[in-house]
């Protein structure tokens, strides 16, 4: 069952010039979804619709089941958490804790569940030997799990993440691509603004492309890179692995190899023949 519907949505900056123009999709709990495109395309105006930061000219926005279009951005927040892609711009307080209290003002819990949720955030995300640091004295990599923390501890059902592997190391990408898999286990939904496609490779299941406000594909992740063409259609290059694996159909490698471990595993019987 869908958790996020969009339908008939009409959306420009202008009465003069839409940017949408009657697009509509739906979002899953328990999905991780990659929305890509070039620069321009309308990836993050789509996500600030879903969370309310704009409002669309026509159409209906609705998660689950309620529409958004009487919902301020408070509302929408405790259900769709949005983390932007500089962590400085979410970061306000003088220490990490107080940040953390921040994010829990609006839901008036009790002191214990309060602490019980800070306490949680900073476990998870090895942040408790910085509970006292101000998040400026923080690494790059340690901010954005502290942005991402502070979406979370007010336990949004779904999670939007704009660029969040920019400007991190590999362990703190890899670290970041684990978290993700976890809260979409558990049964959260995650969308991603990414071009990271070995990102997208590793968590996403469907892959939505957008190009000039239009929806070109909305594929799983797996047959939209099946086809070499699609990403450089939307601008964006194959990784070294995908342009090992387009090179080798040719030489008769079948086309539904795609993933690594199903490459090693034909890459095996072969050596065995």
């Amino acid at each position: 069952m869908s958790y996020i519907d969009v339908s008939g949505l009409f959306f420009g900056y202008t009465n003069d010039s839409l940017l949408f123009r009657n697009i509509s999709l739906s979002f899953r709990l328990g999905e991780q979804v990659a929305i890509i495109g070039r620069n321009g395309s309308g990836k993050t105006s789509l996500v600030k619709l879903l969370n309310g930061m704009l409002k669309p000219q026509k159409g209906n926005i609705s998660i689950n089941k309620e529409s958004t279009r009487d919902k301020s951005i408070a509302d929408i927040a405790t259900t769709i958490g949005f983390v932007f892609q500089n962590p400085n711009q979410m970061l306000f307080m003088n220490s990490v804790e107080k940040e953390l209290e921040l994010s829990l003002l609006r839901l008036s819990l009790g002191k214990e569940e309060q602490n019980k949720r800070i306490n949680k955030m900073l476990s998870f995300f090895d942040l408790e030997k910085y509970r006292e640091t101000h998040p400026r004295s923080l690494s790059r990599g340690e901010k954005q799990k502290l942005a991402l923390a502070t979406v979370l501890i007010q336990e949004p059902q779904a999670i939007i993440l704009d660029e969040p592997f920019s400007g991190i190391d590999f362990n703190q990408r890899n670290n970041l691509i684990d978290y993700l898999r976890i809260l979409c286990d558990e049964g959260k939904l995650i969308i991603l603004i990414t071009h990271d496609i070995d990102s997208i490779m590793e968590n996403c299941s469907r892959v939505i492309a957008l190009d000039e406000g239009n929806i070109i594909y909305d594929l799983p992740v797996d047959e939209f890179l099946l086809d070499e063409t699609n990403l450089r259609k939307i601008g964006l290059l194959p990784t070294n692995y995908l342009k090992m694996i387009y090179q080798l159909r040719s030489k008769g490698l079948p086309k539904e190899i795609l993933w690594k471990k199903d490459f090693i595993e034909f890459f095996k019987q072969t050596l065995e023949l």
